[in-house]
């Protein structure tokens, strides 16, 4: 009895003993974000060194580990050299279409002596890199500081795959212009929460940003404003900043396909925007002979109190016009899609206008609204013209539009009416302003930045945002819109901590997501990974 009694002590000590390691270990590993879909736990660390190896039977590899030798190579002096699959301390990157049955998913083991990764994508890959690094020591995110020699990551296992396909963020370049270096930035923090979709913003009223060769005015006009220019500030909602200097800025082709190459390889795909009708008056002050009608004598204002910003669809040097600035565009950017906006052609635009009047007389067009349509389906054949399809705010698919059931349309107005959408049978992108405008505060205060137009939207919001399910439903999108983003500061602030918010709802699925956990691995972990890279991000929640 006596010695029973012992072995029942030393089996309760050994298994209060055990808990605090098991907490540990799986403290350890709950850093990474977005959450993946399955964590298991192990005991023990795996050290890089410089006597660790990497290994890979497979090409689409290459982008995942020249990203880790990147980071090692820059905080630790050194990269991995290449071994075999066989050697102790080795890193493996293997090809696997059974074990990794969705897109963009990977399996990551990782043990004492070894790591293994499977995927069966460039982005499965890449995707697996980045859980692996944010196990890491945030000091391996740094772009500049002292040395590591040692980095030590947790034994355990996991198994993930993304719960969307579209995970974006939008950057409007053209209210306030961004460097080339910011860009990049911006992308490469998207690709380290596995976002995969940048919808670059180029042009809008107050600037057009992208160099079209054929047409060079619209960037030695239409990419300057203030006093001297034709492009006078917009006035509502109020440009943030000094209004007595020029305020100018462009990309060129060559910086857009460098900018383009550095997006895909960390597995983002770029979608330019080209805003039309509305939205245009950088566009209208560089070429109005072709996108205005000289007769017009329509006056009206947008919803941010621009004059005649509207092209009018109803002379065909518009459609030359578009369709050059079109084979341009779809020569720079190979993801197939083009975004055409869309939104909010102001109420009055074209009311005066005897080549619109001559147009819906030809064609039996019995309002605006038909008019719009008969835009779009011409920008439709367009675009098919170039092998690329459309993407268009809400307003675009409203009305009987004609245009190809492969187009994709971004709720931003409400969930709900991206749910209506899809009752339709309309593919849909969810880009809600109540839970994903991160142009507007966070809180409603004079000391926050942001705008007040719409509701404030705090991280919590964010992530509380069920976008739903549906086959046509691709995914979901944040936009950072730029009235008030007088700097990269500003930019990043309002940003962070939202987008690690996005990127759970967008990779995530439902079932593993808790704010509590979440919220504990942002402080814990998040907030050291952006620091470390110089982000300004927003200290609360």
């Amino acid at each position: 009895m006596r010695s029973g009694k012992g072995i029942f002590f030393v089996s309760i000590l050994f298994l209060i003993l055990s808990m605090p390691l098991f907490s540990a270990g799986r403290d350890s590993i709950d850093v990474i974000i977005p959450k993946p879909q399955k964590m298991i736990p192990g005991k023990g660390t795996f050290l890089f060194s410089t006597q660790t190896r990497y290994f890979s039977n497979t090409d689409l590899s290459q982008n995942a580990i020249k990203y880790l030798q990147l980071h090692l190579k820059r905080n630790s002096g050194y990269s991995l050299a290449p071994g075999s699959r066989t050697g102790m301390q080795t890193v493996s990157f293997l090809y696997d279409r059974k074990k990794v049955a969705k897109p963009e998913g990977y399996m990551l083991h990782i043990q004492k002596k070894k790591i293994v990764v499977s995927a069966r994508d460039k982005a499965g890959f890449f995707y697996a890199v980045v859980s692996l690094m944010q196990l890491m020591d945030p000091a391996v995110w740094r772009v500049s500081g002292a040395k590591k020699k040692t980095w030590s990551v947790p034994v355990c296992s996991i198994e993930d795959y993304p719960r969307y396909k579209w995970r974006g963020m939008m950057l409007d370049t053209s209210r306030n212009f961004f460097s080339v270096s910011y860009v990049k930035k911006f992308i490469d923090r998207m690709a380290q929460h596995k976002l995969n979709r940048f919808h670059w913003h180029l042009t809008d009223d107050e600037g057009w940003r992208i160099e079209i060769k054929k047409y060079p005015l619209l960037t030695r006009i239409g990419a300057r404003r203030g006093p001297g220019t034709k492009l006078p500030f917009s006035t509502y909602p109020a440009m943030r900043g000094p209004k007595n200097r020029v305020q100018s800025g462009y990309y060129s082709q060559k910086e857009i396909r460098k900018i383009v190459a550095y997006a895909k390889a960390r597995s983002v795909e770029i979608l330019p925007e080209i805003d039309i009708p509305g939205h245009a008056k950088a566009a209208i002050v560089a070429y109005p002979k072709f996108l205005q009608d000289p007769k017009d004598r329509s006056r009206y204002r947008s919803v941010q109190k621009i004059s005649n910003n509207t092209i009018n669809p109803g002379m065909e040097s518009t459609y030359l016009f578009l369709d050059n600035v079109i084979a341009e565009v779809s020569r720079l950017f190979p993801f197939p899609y083009i975004h055409l906006g869309g939104d909010e052609v102001p109420k009055g635009a074209w009311e005066h206008s005897p080549a619109v009047h001559k147009l819906m007389a030809k064609k039996g067009l019995k309002s605006n609204r038909a008019v719009e349509n008969y835009f779009f389906k011409r920008m439709d054949k367009i675009l098919k013209k170039y092998h690329k399809k459309m993407i268009a705010w809400q307003e675009v698919a409203s009305g009987r539009s004609g245009l190809r059931k492969s187009n994709v349309y971004m709720a931003w107005k409400s969930s709900q009416s991206g749910r209506k959408l899809l009752k339709k049978g309309k593919n849909v992108i969810q880009a809600p302003v109540q839970y994903l405008y991160f142009d507007q505060q966070y809180v409603r205060s004079k000391k926050e930045p942001g705008h007040t137009w719409s509701t404030p939207v705090n991280t919590a919001k964010t992530y509380a945002l069920d976008p739903g399910y549906s086959s046509r439903l691709y995914g979901v999108e944040a936009c950072l819109w730029s009235e008030t983003l007088l700097n990269e500061k500003i930019a990043d602030y309002l940003a962070w901590p939202r987008t690690f918010a996005l990127s759970e709802v967008a990779w995530t699925e439902p079932k593993h997501k808790n704010w509590k956990t979440f919220k504990k691995r942002v402080l814990k972990s998040g907030f050291k990974r952006v620091k470390v890279q110089g982000i300004y991000f927003r200290p609360k929640l």
